[in-house]
């Protein structure tokens, strides 16, 4: 069987397709990866080991310049995943999100392929509603998602994680980054491509010696990482990266995350039962990151501070709260225990939806 799995411009929408991907090779099932050439995709997808096809595609614009930009962009992507079906001849196809996943769609149901949609926020994309209406089934992570889709073909699967993610024990995270296990590290990240906000943010509190004993695991993303590289000499330890593959290191080594709330990453904080501070991006569709962090805060597994609070130091307030108190870490990680989940059981449940028949 073959399977070919598209979607990306953000981790949130490409990861979910990784970890099924592990799990449907698993089960010797043949995956190829088609993706935007200029995207995440492109370069993560072929470090996982799973073969990547790119087409030359880019997002909505609303000019008239660029709507006949994207019209062009997507015919001829339309065309070329028309090639790349041709030639790989898969059983199924399953879409990720992302405005990526529209012409490898549309080709698949030209060709009469069976076509599968995952939904990883509540309230879904631009992409996944313009395209439910055309695939087979639609899994999607939370059951609210289902207001904003056909409902005769949504399954409630939940958001598969990457492999690994919450498996590494600690002591084996802390050697790896080369920490130590008496202090307290502190996982800081923004998202695939990094929140310059929150890089700043970390800064400040940093430059203004708060945080003298603290380690960092610091991911920045690729455009800041030129500006926080330096920072070392403001802290014991502090391990900075433009980018991380190994995250379930990441998690494994932090005592709390500082980070969004895209679905993905809620996902995985859920799955490491970790203490979080979540900062939500303040430009999601219909504001769905902060109701995701506010799921969390409400059982006490999560803090949440509003992007505009950086500038105030209000997240520098709410670290030195908890981190010089192991009590209030401790009640957080508690308040995971209202999450009945299973981390890679929605990985199992989507491959069943896509391999079927």
């Amino acid at each position: 069987m073959r399977i070919v799995i598209t979607g990306g411009g953000t981790g949130g929408h490409l990861y979910p397709g990784v970890s099924i991907a592990y799990g449907l090779r698993e089960r010797q099932i043949e995956v190829l990866f088609v993706g935007n050439i200029n995207g995440i995709e492109a370069k993560v997808v072929p470090q996982e080991g799973f073969e990547f096809k790119g087409i030359d595609i880019c997002g909505w614009n609303r000019t008239l310049p660029g709507i006949f930009r994207v019209a062009w962009k997507l015919l001829g992507a339309f065309w070329t995943s028309c090639k790349y079906l041709l030639k790989f001849k898969p059983d199924a196809i399953l879409g990720t999100g992302g405005y990526v996943c529209v012409p490898v769609i549309l080709a698949g149901r030209a060709l009469g392929i069976r076509c599968v949609l995952h939904e990883q926020n509540a309230i879904p994309g631009l992409a996944v509603r313009m395209l439910s209406k055309i695939v087979d089934k639609i899994a999607v992570s939370m059951p609210e998602s289902s207001k904003y889709l056909p409902r005769e073909k949504v399954v409630v699967t939940g958001n598969p994680v990457r492999k690994g993610i919450g498996q590494v024990e600690k002591q084996q995270a802390i050697k790896r980054f080369g920490l130590s296990s008496k202090q307290i590290t502190v996982l800081v990240f923004g998202g695939s491509k990094g929140a310059k906000s929150i890089n700043m943010a970390v800064m400040q509190a940093l430059i203004k010696g708060i945080f003298k004993k603290l380690q960092l695991i610091w991911i920045t993303g690729q455009d800041d990482y030129p500006c926080v590289k330096n920072i070392q000499a403001y802290t014991t330890n502090c391990r900075i990266f433009e980018y991380l593959n190994d995250m379930d290191y990441a998690y494994g080594a932090a005592d709390l995350v500082v980070c969004r709330s895209g679905a993905t990453t809620v996902a995985e904080v859920i799955a490491c039962r970790v203490p979080a501070i979540m900062v939500p991006y303040p430009y999601a569709t219909d504001n769905h990151q902060e109701k995701n962090a506010r799921v969390l805060e409400q059982c006490g597994a999560a803090r949440v501070v509003l992007d505009a609070e950086l500038p105030h130091g209000r997240l520098a307030e709410v670290m030195v709260e908890l981190l010089y108190d192991v009590k209030k870490l401790d009640r957080m990680r508690q308040g995971y225990k209202g999450f009945d989940m299973d981390p890679y059981g929605a990985v199992d449940r989507v491959m069943k939806i896509v391999s079927s028949r």
